[in-house]
């Protein structure tokens, strides 16, 4: 089966987990609030036991580009990517090995929302070469499977920012990368991923203009959610 590539919340191994595994508690007590970590320790448990199955290898696709657009019904918005075909578009995610067709299965029912694209002979750059992933006979993909926007570029809008939660997620999936793989890796994917992820611009009412994720920060002068502490 081809791995699936993962631009946001499956950045997370835990979020990754909870599409096939009873994790409790549920989730919405992250996201209302009722407990300070991003990270059930359920669901850490659950993935620490298929680590040695699952693996994560983060990468770089080109042709597409990322937004947070796709309206929460927890508040804010979530990302999808769309597809534009122009090589100077690309984004980073991780490319998800191991999977069996029932978890497959479930992942793509979790992703319901969006239409399932397979990337043949994909050009993609990677982070970590995957014959260095330790435990692993990993190669080069010849498809890759990701979850897209039914949208075209045009049509993408938004009219809330990122929710504050789900980001939070995704950057705690970002440090459990440089857990794998070292933390001179995931500050450049967090760079990476800050620069090519695209968020309603910070005073402008307009919904069709974007800023990066990167810019809004510098704007906000905010750090949440910085690696580090430095970036």
């Amino acid at each position: 089966m081809a791995p699936i590539f993962g631009y946001g919340s499956l950045i997370l191994p835990t979020s990754l987990i909870s599409r096939f595994e009873t994790i409790d508690p549920e989730l919405n007590e992250i996201y209302n609030d009722e407990t300070e970590h991003a990270v059930r320790e359920d669901a850490l448990k659950k993935w620490k036991e298929c680590q040695n199955r699952i693996k994560y290898l983060p990468t770089k696709i080109r042709g597409f580009k990322r937004y947070y657009s796709y309206e929460s019904k927890r508040g804010g918005t979530m990302l999808e990517v769309v597809h534009t075909d122009d090589p100077e578009d690309w984004i980073n995610g991780v490319l998800i090995f191991g999977l069996s067709e029932y978890e497959q299965q479930r992942v793509a029912q979790s992703e319901a929302g969006y239409d399932l694209r397979t990337l043949r002979d994909p050009s993609v750059e990677f982070y970590v070469q995957p014959d260095h992933v330790v435990g692993s006979e990993l190669s080069s993909p010849e498809e890759i499977d990701l979850y897209v926007s039914p949208k075209s570029q045009e049509e993408i809008t938004a009219a809330y920012p990122r929710n504050r939660t789900y980001h939070r997620r995704i950057v705690t999936g970002i440090l459990m990368l440089g857990e794998m793989y070292g933390e001179e890796i995931a500050r450049r994917f967090y760079r990476d991923f800050c620069e090519s992820t695209y968020e309603t611009a910070l005073h402008s009412d307009d919904t069709s203009i974007f800023n990066t994720v990167a810019k809004n920060d510098r704007l906000r002068g905010d750090t949440c959610g910085r690696l580090y502490g430095d970036l």
